[in-house]
């Protein structure tokens, strides 16, 4: 059994719920309730847990999360205790994707926010994950693995198998068979 938790993290829309589908796929238990249905911006669901997002009131529910993954927005991560040992993959997807599939979403919802400065909000979310990076590097009991969400799409087979070394073992051609690239969206490349 992991005696650490394994958190997926990342700015929302980075592929964060895709890493988490490769993980279960590859045996991995996940700590999610499915609270937030599957809709078109993710078929396949969005593999949340509900106190996860309330962390910043309540990380209680941390040390029961041993031996599982869990997805945990960028943002909150300062906020995991510091008494458990933590690996986290965080995925990394270029911002100006990110933002699209953000401004997409929105706009579907016909939320305010999906009208925002472009330029603004990008320069934004560049110096948040830069913040949030410089963070995560000064603590000693979290391990971090980057994943290059359009490598990954790209590579699965390369992937599955860094993610796999990095977690003690998983199944890598399960992993590697959850990636499908047709939902990669907003794609510059």
């Amino acid at each position: 059994m992991r005696e650490y938790v394994t958190i997926v993290s990342g700015m929302p829309r980075s592929g964060t719920s895709l890493a988490m589908q490769m993980l279960r796929a590859g045996g991995m238990p996940l700590l999610i309730d499915d609270h937030r249905a599957a809709d078109v911006h993710n078929p396949r669901g969005y593999f949340e847990y509900e106190p996860a997002k309330r962390m910043a009131a309540d990380s209680s529910w941390m040390k029961a999360a041993r031996g599982r993954a869990v997805k945990i927005i960028y943002r909150l991560l300062r906020h995991l205790p510091g008494d458990v040992e933590y690996r986290i993959v965080f995925l990394e997807r270029d911002l100006v994707e990110v933002f699209e599939s953000q401004q997409d979403m929105l706009r579907s919802m016909n939320h305010p926010a999906a009208f925002q400065d472009r330029e603004r909000i990008l320069s934004a979310l560049a110096a948040e994950l830069a913040e949030a990076k410089q963070w995560l590097s000064h603590r000693a009991n979290m391990r971090i693995l980057a994943l290059p969400y359009a490598d990954v799409i790209a590579n699965p087979t390369n992937w599955s198998h860094e993610i796999s070394r990095f977690l003690d073992g998983l199944d890598e051609s399960a992993m590697a068979a959850a990636v499908d690239p047709a939902l990669y969206r907003h794609s510059r490349h």
